[in-house]
């Protein structure tokens, strides 16, 4: 007897489910899992520089993990998001639990966007956009800006990485 089309199109939908229902599941505990690349930038005004050290996320699994489910995060240490080229995609603080900065970069390494981002444990959570197309982001502790005196117009630049630099 012949499979119809009508039973294989029923057969793939359940696997499409299962896989679905798979990635959420592995995605909820990616965190204790997943190693981020680790790098260290610069952030410069042109009379005082910092150094960060930072984890890299620089693919979509990565960048859709980001800083989830960290209860914590250390005062001086980021998230930097890196994209192949200059995009317009969002970025919301679901599962996430750490009050953050996100400040985004354009493809020169100069920031010209800053904003306060709340943790947000149910859905819908806001989504935070860059006023134009960026290449990279960096997620920080709220205050970090403040805290070190940087802002829109100091540059960031990639010091040491494993990675494609800047």
């Amino acid at each position: 007897m012949k499979p119809s089309f009508s039973n294989l199109r029923i057969f793939l939908f359940l696997v499409l489910i299962v896989i679905g229902i798979t990635v959420v599941i592995v995605a909820s505990g990616q965190r204790n899992r997943v190693k981020f690349p680790k790098g260290e930038i610069i952030i410069t005004d042109g009379k005082k520089s910092l150094k960060l050290n930072v984890e890299i996320a620089n693919t979509p699994l990565l960048r859709s993990i980001g800083l989830m489910y960290r209860k914590s995060i250390p005062d001086d240490f980021g998230m930097l998001f890196v994209f192949e080229g200059d995009t317009r995609s969002g970025f919301w603080m679901k599962n996430t639990y750490v009050p953050l900065e996100i400040a985004f970069i354009n493809r020169n390494g100069v920031i010209f966007s800053i904003q306060e981002m709340e943790p947000c444990e149910k859905v819908p959570c806001k989504v935070y956009y860059a006023p134009k197309p960026f290449r990279y982001a960096l997620e920080v502790k709220r205050g970090f800006f403040e805290r070190h005196g940087f802002g829109v117009g100091d540059k960031v630049i990639v010091k040491s990485t494993k990675w494609e630099e800047f």
